[in-house]
């Protein structure tokens, strides 16, 4: 089994919001807009509920709603969830164990300022309200069903066709939790708010045999089979109409596979014969290229080579220059001897070449050394003179094997143009052109057998549809809810109402077409608001025994809100006919009711939140919270939420 052992709201600067409860029956009573249905709204919520439905004004600066479980292990299992919506947080501690302050003295329910209270406990697990789409991620039914002693993968059956889902806590919600509204609905508890009918009708027979549908092939519906293969063969015909047509229009041509062999060969043919000639080509273009190199490679040697012979003619100029000028001074000399004597005009004496002389001013050279000079230097510019012009011989030669070596490379150079573009360029063009022909000739031979290929696949196609069509979608039956867990349960909510005063002849059944009970052979919802409500109760509590006792799967506890409040107010009932139907219960049901939720076995879990509350010695033997509203004593409980300071 699982219990509720505490339901706790709190939030920054907010004084904790706290109710605990026992194993057994527990019994939270007071006066309207006390908090009674909030309590019930908080766990809806919890367990994965879109959002707080319950707008309560006292729950204005709340931030989390904690929801503390213990299950027959002993195992705590607490779950939080923001009020502004989210996902949920899981701890398997106590809220107080997760609520632990560090050293600072924080206050009890005060929050670190981001929403979400101080913790020291770090081992948590965060769970996606509910899945998205395909979703695999762990949810709240991940967490709380392996809790319960549930499996976590239960299926489902959720249409006639047999296709399966998964069982969630909110299918799994409608048998145990039963607020105001539903508890006195016309509509049957079990089938919920009316959506996805067949799963909540396959969860009651999961809740009542322990077996679910997950060995269940799913068959698809005739009708979406029909229309299905009758849109492919449509489909198919329109695919086909071209593709025959292409066909008719062929005519009497020769045989394909022959010619498309033979445009094969040609084709092959052809490719080695332009790739030949690529080859050629690119071995032409390989020797002009080096032919151009040696060419330019020549050029720029002549240059070189011109630019240093007019440098050497140049330089030969300068050498007959200075050799006519040796000539002169040595012709000069020759004569300076017949010059006739002279007066110095420094100092009045005959001019002696070899003795006259002034301090400091120098003697006047002799003409035969300066001859001897003159000569020599003469003999010297004429070597060098010599080896200029045998250099620039040399470099006549070298210009002029140059000059041959570019005249060659040109002519190759043209020669290899002439190939290129006189012979090669023109085959490789018409062999191109007839490639190209040949390929388009391949292309449309190939185009045509795929047309037969296709043609004759889609007739197979059709074929094996056509052999389908009449057989297709054969209708799917099921067997019926079981009779015999059924008819234990009717036994069990039978007893249940002869405890709550009916007489032992009381006789339950369970109708399999609104999933709802008839008593005495009325159905449920022909009765009043009073006297449905009772009735839902006791279907809840009946089948929260017949679980328990057959080891079925269900959280074992129960949540009833207002079971008996429509029955206090009978004498002011909303209409004649609820008024008529409050009239058959029973004056003794309500102090019977309280006795016996008062024997019910700790195994279990039940809490009623209604206006009513038990008297005697029921209220002794039941957990009893009173809320005691507005006018409460100081020693009494004014509500589920802290009076504001």
């Amino acid at each position: 089994m699982a219990y509720i052992s505490e339901i706790r709201l709190t939030g920054k600067g907010k004084t904790d919001a706290s109710i605990r409860f026992q194993p057994g029956t527990n019994v939270v009573s007071g006066d309207s807009d006390t908090g009674k249905s909030y309590l019930l709204r908080c766990v809806d919520y919890v367990f994965g509920a879109e959002e707080m439905t319950k707008v309560f004004a006292e729950a204005a600066g709340y931030e989390i709603v904690w929801l503390e479980l213990v299950n027959a292990e002993q195992e705590t299992l607490t779950l939080a969830r923001h009020l502004t919506g989210g996902d949920i947080r899981a701890y398997g501690v106590p809220i107080e164990d997760v609520l632990v302050k560090p050293e600072d003295d924080i206050a009890v329910g005060e929050t670190n300022g981001d929403g979400a209270d101080d913790i020291s406990n770090a081992n948590v697990e965060v769970l996606a309200w509910k899945r998205q789409g395909r979703s695999k991620a762990r949810d709240i039914t991940s967490r709380v069903f392996p809790f319960f002693g549930i499996p976590e993968e239960v299926r489902l059956r959720s249409n006639d066709k047999g296709k399966t889902q998964r069982l969630s806590i909110r299918t799994l919600l409608p048998i145990f939790v039963f607020d105001e509204a539903m508890i006195i609905s016309e509509r049957s508890s079990i089938l919920g708010d009316g959506f996805g009918q067949t799963a909540n009708k396959r969860m009651f027979s999961y809740v009542l045999t322990g077996t679910d549908d997950s060995k269940i092939i799913a068959q698809e519906n005739q009708e979406i089979v029909r229309a299905e293969i009758t849109a492919k063969l449509s489909l198919i015909d329109d695919l086909l109409a071209p593709v025959e047509g292409r066909l008719a229009q062929i005519g009497s041509e020769e045989d394909e596979s022959d010619n498309t062999e033979k445009v094969e060969a040609a084709i092959e043919s052809l490719s080695s014969f332009l790739s030949e000639n690529e080859e050629q080509r690119n071995r032409l273009r390989d020797e002009r290229r080096e032919q151009l190199s040696l060419q330019r490679r020549a050029e720029s040697q002549i240059i070189g080579i011109e630019e240093l012979l007019e440098r050497y003619r140049l330089l030969n100029e300068r050498y007959t220059s200075d050799l006519q000028r040796l000539d002169f001074i040595a012709e000069g000399s020759h004569f300076f001897d017949g010059l006739q004597d002279s007066v110095c005009p420094l100092c009045g004496q005959d001019i002696d070449a070899s003795s006259h002389t002034h301090d400091g001013v120098e003697a006047a050279p002799d003409a035969n050394a300066v001859y001897q000079s003159a000569k020599a230097e003469a003999a010297k510019i004429q070597g060098l003179q010599r080896d200029l012009q045998a250099a620039m011989k040399d470099l006549n030669n070298r210009k002029i094997l140059r000059e041959d070596e570019s005249a060659k490379a040109a002519i190759e150079v043209s020669r290899i143009d002439r190939v290129l573009d006189g012979m090669l360029a023109p085959t490789r063009v018409r062999a191109k052109s007839s490639l190209d022909e040949l390929v388009q000739r391949r292309l449309t031979l190939q185009t045509w057998q795929y047309d037969r290929e296709e043609a004759a696949r889609l007739r197979n196609l059709k074929g094996e549809l056509d052999e389908k069509l009449p057989s297709a979608g054969q209708k799917q039956t099921w067997a019926p809810i079981d009779s015999v867990a059924v008819n234990s349960l009717c036994r069990d909510i039978e007893a249940v109402l002869q405890e709550w005063s009916w007489p032992p002849e009381v006789r339950v059944e369970f109708d399999d077409k609104t999933y709802d009970i008839k008593v005495n052979g009325k159905a449920r919802k022909s009765y009043g608001k009073g006297f449905r409500a009772v009735l839902n109760s006791a279907l809840a509590i009946g089948l929260l025994k017949y679980c328990h006792a057959n080891k079925k799967p269900h959280p074992k506890f129960v949540i009833l809100d207002s079971p008996l409040t429509t029955v206090k107010q009978r004498n002011v009932a909303s209409s004649p006919e609820d008024a008529k139907a409050d009239a058959e219960i029973n004056q003794t049901i309500e102090p019977l009711f309280w006795d016996s939720l008062s024997k019910i076995s700790d195994e279990v879990q039940i809490i009623v939140l209604d206006n009513k509350e038990p008297e005697g010695d029921a209220a002794k033997l039941l957990n009893l919270q009173i809320f005691s509203g507005p006018t409460a004593a100081p020693d009494e409980r004014a509500g589920f939420f802290p009076p504001t300071k």
